[in-house]
């Protein structure tokens, strides 16, 4: 039996993910164990790549930038707005502004207050974040039929 991760493997592995919020708050750290299948299960781009044509028994340390997490934080999305436009009890500098407007949801991080102005930020509040994986690959063999669908795709076992 081929034990060389490739895609439609059956990889089995135990990680320890650290992972660096990108607002400078503590990194937080788990552990897990974990399988799927290379090529059909969604995993981050980087992990793929430093796993391909590994073998069962190898440890690999992978960095996963925060482009493919939450993104990077883009200075374009912060914007000065005039403060008479948003309800004033909901604005607090450091805190989430939620609203719904014709519709559609307003959201953003208000980052200050001005006098007639506010400064609100329309990033995702977790851009920036990235992590780093230390991996050992427990097991490697080819997928099965029944194992070649999404996990997130696959009918929950009350159902079947």
């Amino acid at each position: 039996m081929e034990d060389i991760v490739k895609e439609c493997s059956k990889v089995t592995i135990e990680y320890e993910m650290k992972v660096t919020p990108g607002d400078g708050t503590a990194p937080v750290t788990q552990s897990k164990v974990c399988s799927f299948v290379m090529g059909v299960d969604v995993q981050y781009r980087s992990v793929e790549t430093a796993l391909m044509n590994k073998r069962a028994g190898e440890r690999v340390l992978v960095y996963v930038p925060p482009v493919e997490i939450f993104g990077v934080s883009d200075p374009e999305l912060v914007r000065e707005l005039p403060r008479s436009d948003f309800k004033q009890e909901r604005l607090k500098p450091g805190r989430m502004y939620r609203e719904m407007k014709q519709g559609c949801l307003v959201q953003f991080l208000v980052k200050e207050l001005r006098e007639e102005t506010l400064l609100a930020d329309f990033n995702d509040p977790r851009a920036g974040t990235w992590a780093e994986f230390d991996i050992l690959i427990k097991e490697v063999r080819p997928a099965k039929k029944e194992e070649m669908q999404p996990e997130c795709a696959k009918m929950p076992e009350f159902l079947q």
